[in-house]
This record gives C-alpha cells, sequence and structure tokens, in this order.
C-alpha cells in the first residue's frame, strides 16, 4: 500500500504553488494548436525535464492524456503519465504565473446489492482547494493557458466539471460532484463524507457555508475536534 500521508502532504506542497500563484479560470473554452506553453516535469525519480508542450495538433491538454510530449533543447520525448510526479505549465510570457498539475488516481463510488464499490479510473488533476486535512480535486475534458497564464479547463456542459475530495488518511481522491449538480445533492454529499466533523457538516446544512465554497469547506474540515 502507498503511504498515503506522503501522498497527501506531496499534493499540498503542489497545491501551495498552484493557490500562491493564480487562481484557476474556470470556462468552455478551446485554443488553436499552435501555442506552446513551458514546461517542467518532476517524475517519480525526481528527474527534472524542461522544455515545451503544445504547438502540434492542440495546445489543449487531455486530461486522460496517458503520455506527455515535450520539446527539449537535446529534442522531443516522450514521458509516461504515470512515471509523473507533478508537472508545471506556464506562458511565456508570464513565467510568474505556473499552473501546476498532478497525475492521479481517483475512485468512483457505486452501489452494488446495496454495498458501496468503487471503480478506479487516473487522470490529469488540478489542486481546486487545499486544507490541513482535506484535499479537493477538478478535472475537466483538457487544459489549457489563457494569454495572461490563467488555467483554464475545458468541459462539456453536459458533464461539468467534475470534484473529488482526498481526506489525509484516503489512499486517492474520491469522486464526489460537479458543478453542475445542485446545491442540495452537494450539501448531502459533502454531508455524507466528511461526516466525523459534525460542526462543518452543520454549517452546510444550514448553508452557513455554500455547498460551492471549495475553500472554506477544504480550510475548515478538521474531524479531530
Amino acid at each position: 500500500m502507498r503511504n498515503v500521508t506522503s501522498s497527501f502532504v506531496l499534493v499540498a506542497v503542489v497545491s501551495f504553488c498552484l493557490l500562491s500563484l493564480s487562481s484557476c479560470q474556470v470556462a468552455q473554452l478551446v485554443i488553436n494548436g499552435t501555442t506552446y506553453y513551458e514546461t517542467e516535469i518532476t517524475t517519480k525519480d525526481n528527474q527534472i525535464i524542461a522544455g515545451q508542450i503544445g504547438g502540434q495538433r492542440s495546445s489543449n491538454l487531455p486530461s486522460g492524456a496517458k503520455t506527455i510530449s515535450i520539446k527539449t533543447e537535446e529534442g522531443r520525448m516522450k514521458v509516461k503519465s504515470e512515471q509523473i510526479k507533478f508537472m508545471r505549465l506556464s506562458r511565456k510570457s508570464h513565467p510568474e504565473r505556473q499552473q501546476v498539475l498532478v497525475y492521479t488516481d481517483y475512485r468512483v463510488p457505486y452501489t452494488k446489492k446495496g454495498e458501496q464499490k468503487f471503480r478506479t479510473f487516473k487522470n490529469w488533476q488540478i489542486l481546486k482547494s487545499v486544507g490541513d486535512n482535506l484535499l479537493i480535486t477538478a478535472y475537466g475534458q483538457t487544459y489549457s493557458l489563457s494569454k495572461d497564464g490563467t488555467l483554464v479547463i475545458t468541459y462539456d456542459t453536459s458533464v461539468g466539471i467534475q470534484y473529488c475530495l482526498q481526506r489525509k488518511w484516503d489512499e486517492t481522491p474520491i469522486h464526489i460532484g460537479r458543478n453542475t449538480a445542485g446545491r442540495s445533492y452537494m450539501r448531502k454529499q459533502w454531508q455524507a463524507y466528511l461526516a466525523d466533523d459534525p460542526v462543518l457538516c452543520e454549517k452546510i446544512k444550514s448553508k452557513e457555508i455554500d455547498a460551492f465554497n471549495l475553500d472554506a469547506i477544504a480550510e475548515q474540515y478538521n474531524p479531530k475536534r
């Protein structure tokens, strides 16, 4: 079994880069395929590969991409996504706005014969919100950078942007909802998965904290109190 605490801390460190440099722009947008993004890949064996991605068929990075093609000074390289710890993206004109993506397993719950089970998938996700005990990730169909370096999530309006949560002891993020879901549904989801913090659940139930105020939920979740 993986070291869950180490995994959580790694993602928290990565999220610090994301949250301190730039907020995410959530939009339905497609960028033409002539744009290159400055890229720095950190592999799981701590190698660093710097170069550019994009500029081929599309500058959009699919969330399900199993391989990253990166143009380096030595030539084009292909790196398997599962070998990457995390990846930074930025615009050449805005190096200060580095966006960080993580290739991670996540679980989608379902019920079979009255018992909750999970299907496991893997894709590129962003850190949406982070707290001491809870991470909230998000993913869509593709990712790109706007001209000012802001991260853009492209998504199908019938599906929306998907959200996952990862508590400190969870091995992987767990799918919990989407931005197109109703607030009533999301309140029930939070109360079900964060039931070990009744104070926060009551705030969500009473609407003191909005069901889509992900930052407040991540920051205030404290199962120890």
